[in-house]
C-alpha cells in the first residue's frame, strides 16, 4: 500500500515535532518534509511532491493565506489541511476560498487530524466541531463576509493596513510617498467600499481585520 506523502508546515518546533510523530505512527502515512514558513513549504513541494500539506496559518506572526493560494495554483492536486489556533470566521472562510479542503483548530483531538487527512485523500472535506460551530454561528447571525481583498486596490489595502497600525495621515503619506490629500481620498473610498459609516468605522474595521492584511 502506498503511503500518503505529507509535508508539515508549522513555525513552532515542538508543535511540528508532535505532528510529525503522530503522523509517522500511522501505517498509511509518511512525513516526507517539514517547513517553518510558506516560502520554504513551496520550495519543498517542488522538490518532494507530497500528496498533502498540513498547513499552519499563523507563520512567524503573520496570517498566511497566500501560500495556500499559491500551492493550489501551482499544484492543484496537492491537498491542503489547515491546522491553526485561529477560529475567526473570516480566517476560516479565506482559507477555504484559497483551496484548503479541511480546517481544524489546534484544540481538536489528535485523531481528528488523522481523520481529516484520510477524508481529504478520499476526495472529501473535513471541519472539526469548533469550526463547524463558528460557521453555523456566522450563518445564524446573518454574517456577511467583507474580505479585505474585495474590490480594493493595492494602495487601498496598504492604507487599510496602516490604519490598523494606527498611523496618522501624515505618517501614511510619508511612508507611501503620496500627498495628504491622496491619503484622505483613499480613506473616503475605503469607507464606501467597506460599507462603514465614517472614518471611525473604518478604523474599527481596520483594527479588527488588520492581521488578515499581513500576508
Amino acid at each position: 500500500m502506498e503511503k500518503i506523502r505529507i509535508l508539515v508546515v508549522d513555525d513552532h518546533p515542538m508543535m511540528r515535532g508532535g505532528i510529525l510523530s503522530l503522523l509517522n505512527r500511522q501505517g498509511d502515512m509518511e512525513v516526507v518534509g517539514e517547513a517553518d514558513s510558506g516560502h520554504e513549504a513551496i520550495e519543498l513541494i517542488g522538490q518532494l511532491a507530497p500528496d498533502l500539506v498540513v498547513m499552519d496559518i499563523n507563520l512567524n506572526g503573520v496570517i498566511d493565506v497566500r501560500s495556500t493560494e499559491e500551492i493550489k495554483e501551482r499544484w492543484p492536486n496537492v491537498h491542503v489541511v489547515a491546522f491553526s489556533m485561529h477560529n475567526e470566521v473570516q480566517v476560516i472562510r479565506r482559507m477555504l476560498k484559497a483551496g484548503a479542503a479541511a480546517y481544524l483548530t489546534k484544540s481538536a483531538p489528535h485523531d481528528e487530524l488523522i481523520m481529516a487527512i484520510r477524508s481529504v485523500m478520499r476526495g472529501g472535506i473535513y471541519y472539526d466541531s469548533e469550526v463547524m460551530g463558528v460557521m453555523a454561528d456566522s450563518v445564524a447571525n446573518g454574517y456577511e463576509e467583507i474580505s479585505p481583498d474585495m474590490n480594493l486596490s493595492a494602495r487601498e489595502r496598504e492604507v487599510l493596513y496602516f490604519v490598523s497600525k494606527e498611523f496618522t495621515n501624515q505618517e501614511m503619506a510619508d511612508r507611501m510617498d503620496i500627498s495628504l490629500r491622496t491619503v484622505e481620498t483613499h480613506k473616503r473610498n475605503l469607507v464606501k467600499k467597506l460599507r462603514v459609516k465614517n472614518v471611525v468605522g473604518l478604523v474599527r474595521y481596520a483594527m479588527d481585520n488588520g492581521p488578515l492584511l499581513e500576508r
